[in-house]
């Protein structure tokens, strides 16, 4: 009798102790999840800030910042001479990773309008940014977003333009802030260059150069090209004063940082 009641305190023990082991394993393994899980969300939170990185820092200057009620869009001439358009739906910021990204964009200078079109296309869908310079209304000139699926127009709405704010402008310019190299945003080779003697070079890219004598009145930018040719574009402080704009008669033009 003394020998069943012996084995059965014995078997009590080891359960307990078997008992309190799993409940130990349990809790190890828990702990071990929550800290890989912790440490998975920290690998993703690094992963997200080291695209951020990579995506800004592949950018030469920025053509298009836009947005409307659904969008917030970018267009950047990357340092290896490809446009990229970037997109955020709202309410996300451009401190997060953009909804969607495309590459391998196409511009279209307009005619007798002015103004360029930003051409992206991925699968059946096609993302046009038309910037236009001239229009017979306020409302017809400025940023449109056009967006077509199998040849159908979905979307065409007018963007806010964040690329130049008057928050940031000034009632007028210097020589000093003319007085330099200016190249299209979406074609390096293109340029135009002022210097102290109120000359100017206008390089087509082409191997075609024209001089010419400039006067700045203001914000106003008259070019008097030797051929007879007369343009007048304006000059502008870019967001948060990072930048200088000259724009007009179907020219945009962003000033070469030294």
């Amino acid at each position: 009798m003394r020998y069943f009641i012996s084995l059965a305190i014995l078997i009590s023990f080891f359960s307990c102790k078997n008992s309190e082991n799993e409940n130990n394993s349990t809790r190890t393994e828990t702990e071990l999840t929550q800290k890989e899980n912790k440490l998975d969300s920290k690998t993703k939170e690094i992963s997200v800030e080291e695209q951020m990185l990579k995506l800004n820092s592949e950018v030469e200057n920025t053509i298009i910042y836009c947005e409307n009620d659904k969008f917030i869009i970018k267009i950047d001439n990357l340092k290896n001479g490809d446009l990229r358009y970037s997109s955020w739906d709202k309410p996300k910021s451009i401190a997060t990773k953009p909804t969607l990204v495309l590459y391998d964009g196409k511009v279209e200078k307009q005619g007798t309008s002015g103004g360029y079109h930003y051409i992206f296309k991925s699968d059946n869908w096609s993302y046009i940014i038309e910037n236009k310079f001239v229009g017979e209304t306020a409302e017809a000139t400025g940023i449109f977003l056009k967006l077509i699926n199998n040849g159908k127009q979905q979307e065409y709405s007018k963007m806010i333009n964040l690329t130049v704010e008057k928050d940031y402008d000034l009632k007028s310019y210097s020589k000093s802030n003319l007085i330099g190299n200016w190249f299209t945003p979406h074609s390096a080779v293109r340029k135009v260059s002022f210097f102290d003697n109120g000359t100017f070079i206008f390089d087509e890219g082409d191997g075609k150069k024209i001089e010419g004598k400039f006067k700045l009145i203001e914000k106003s930018v008259t070019l008097d090209f030797d051929n007879g040719t007369i343009k007048t574009l304006k000059i502008g402080r870019g967001r948060e004063n990072t930048s200088l704009t000259l724009v007009g008669e179907g020219e945009n033009f962003s000033k070469e940082r030294k």
